[in-house]
């Protein structure tokens, strides 16, 4: 009996080992959720470039708006004041064009400063997005890889472990296996327990003096009066 309550213990571990890894396996972060973050970050990154683009665009649009008013009002100015014009009303009519093109110029250069702001606001800021963008994709590669690996690993595990209890099974009496797999069932997948320092490893309960005297010498199988596990020696594991 001592044997075979070493192999229902050895089942337990393997089980319990078992359970553990088959939960760690379907909890492992595969890099979904940060993949979804990244395309959002990605998306984001995106936008201020096409933002950055269109404002420098606008900017350089200004800047050849400015050049040309710049210039048709140097014309204007030589045609006024060169002695190209002697005509009173001529005169009057380029200095007014001279007005105009002052206002637009001065138009012209607000809206340039304004937009050299808002580019270097968009270069900061598409700057700082492209950061972000490669620290969480240098991150996902790497959860990508943990996930790789530990898969790999878990799914060997859980291979020898199968193996491993198809082997202790065979090994163990029938009636005792299905004892081991009621108990299991009904005490929280923990069917063995082990009996150290006077107490049930599973719910600390102290075991009678009674009960330590049958495990020495094990004929029965020898239960925890309080949980009910199948207890077995801690010298013998």
């Amino acid at each position: 009996m001592k044997q075979q309550l070493v192999l229902l213990y050895q089942l337990q571990q393997t089980d319990s080992q078992t359970e553990a890894d088959e939960a760690e396996l379907s909890g492992l972060d595969n890099g979904e959720t940060l993949a979804g973050e990244l395309e959002a970050e990605e998306a984001k990154l995106s936008e201020l470039e096409d933002k950055l683009t269109a404002a420098q665009a606008e900017l350089h649009d200004k800047q050849l708006q400015l050049q040309g008013t710049e210039d048709d009002r140097q014309a204007k100015w030589d045609q006024t004041y060169g002695g190209m014009v002697s005509d009173p009303k001529e005169l009057s009519a380029l200095e007014r064009k001279i007005q105009e093109l002052d206002r637009r110029k001065d138009k012209l250069e607000e809206d340039i400063i304004m937009l050299l702001d808002d580019v270097e606001t968009l270069q900061e800021q598409v700057g700082q997005k492209q950061a972000d963008v490669e620290e969480m994709s240098s991150r996902l590669s790497e959860v990508r890889q943990h996930f790789e690996q530990r898969c790999a690993e878990l799914s060997e595990e859980l291979q020898y472990l199968a193996q491993r209890r198809g082997e202790l099974e065979a090994q163990t009496k029938p009636g005792l296996l299905d004892d081991y797999e009621h108990t299991r069932q009904h005490s929280a997948n923990i069917a063995v327990a082990v009996a150290k320092d006077r107490a049930c490893s599973a719910c600390h309960t102290a075991v009678a003096s009674s009960l330590l005297g049958e495990l020495q010498q094990p004929a029965i199988v020898v239960r925890c009066e309080s949980c009910r596990r199948i207890l077995v020696l801690d010298k013998w594991i």
